[in-house]
């Protein structure tokens, strides 16, 4: 009996978790509104999702040994290193097409690292 009202339970978190996941509904209000301002939706985008993506990283942690989140926190930094190199954050000054395709790159990586996290810290 108890079992299932756990899988009802589960169940109607479902929806809720799901909805969390991805871009912000701002975010997509912003690119749907057909501003030119694009470029200020990516920007904006990618420092909520950048702050998501922390403390969705400081969640998981909850599970490792001392030893382990040190393991975890060097992952994570090289993690954010590859991705900037990646995706030229040293050549966002140049212009603002290459800002735009930094921001662009960036926070697409970065929403899919951040979804990980989140579907691991679900399971916690």
């Amino acid at each position: 009996m108890q079992l299932k009202y756990w899988g009802i339970s589960v169940a109607l978190l479902l929806p809720m978790h799901a909805k969390a996941v991805g871009y912000s509904s701002e975010y997509l209000s912003c690119v749907n509104s057909g501003s030119n301002a694009f470029s200020s939706c990516a920007k904006d985008e990618f420092k909520y999702q950048d702050d998501r993506l922390e403390a969705l990283f400081k969640k998981t942690l909850v599970v490792y040994s001392d030893k382990d989140k040190k393991v975890q926190n060097k992952y994570q930094k090289q993690w954010l290193k590859q991705r900037d190199k990646r995706c030229g954050e040293d050549n966002k000054s140049v212009s603002d097409a290459y800002k735009s395709k930094y921001y662009l790159c960036a926070l697409k990586d970065t929403v899919n690292r951040a979804n990980t996290l989140e579907k691991l810290s679900f399971r916690l």
